[in-house]
């Protein structure tokens, strides 16, 4: 297993276990709307550049942001279901190809839809506070990573499917708003993403970002 997907996943696994040997949450049944922000990040990738000149490199990403928001219903044992909407990008650190325009700055970003299934439980030992873990399945409507330079922008886009890992904690503002604040760990393996425009070629690679969010949402 990539040591990148065998970190978060024994995060999960431990949050979870703390999840099982507590209690659930529960809050009363009920629809619930949010949005939320974020910083991202992501761990390094190689990625596969065909077409042409076919070569490899090792991209390095930084920081950047993420903007979504969700809607959901709550069942009253502890149980949610929710879907989202999410941009997200992380920004591209290096060069890691030698092709000439494929060069400069650029991102590594993506527009997607889930469905995420989560899990309220008292670690917190707290009235207001629900933590919670949760897994979702991930429709990415557009991957595309740039590469701008003063001769313009080349950029490749393709489009698949994830999952996602999330935790976090609600805090409850009143009897209706409450603030959410998460963490989130998507993996979509072995993309391909074609050239746009008169961009040759395709690239190949992983996209896997996390985000740290901060959210408000509402209870009807």
């Amino acid at each position: 297993m990539n040591p990148s997907t065998r970190a978060p996943l024994s995060l999960f696994a431990l949050v979870a276990g703390l999840c099982c040997a507590g209690t659930s949450e529960a809050s009363d049944p009920g629809w619930y709307a949010g949005a939320a922000f974020g910083t991202t990040g992501q761990a390094s990738q190689r990625l596969q550049l065909d077409g042409g000149d076919s070569e490899s490199g090792n991209a390095r990403f930084g920081s950047d942001f993420l903007a979504g928001g969700n809607a959901g219903y709550a069942f009253g044992n502890g149980w949610r279901v929710e879907g989202e909407f999410v941009y997200q990008s992380v920004a591209r650190d290096n060069m890691p190809f030698a092709a000439p325009d494929l060069q400069g700055d650029g991102n590594y970003a993506s527009t997607s839809f889930a469905v995420n299934a989560l899990y309220d439980f008292d670690l917190l030992g707290s009235p207001r506070a629900r933590t919670y873990v949760g897994a979702g399945l991930v429709l990415l409507t557009e991957v595309d990573i740039d590469f701008e330079t003063s001769s313009g922008e080349r950029s490749f886009s393709g489009d698949g499917t994830a999952f996602q890992l999330l935790a976090g904690v609600r805090y409850d503002l009143g009897e209706r708003w409450y603030l959410d604040l998460g963490w989130r760990q998507l993996y979509g393996a072995d993309l391909t993403l074609d050239g746009e425009g008169a961009t040759a070629g395709r690239v190949r690679g992983d996209y896997e970002p996390w985000a740290v969010t901060l959210g408000a949402g509402l209870r009807f």
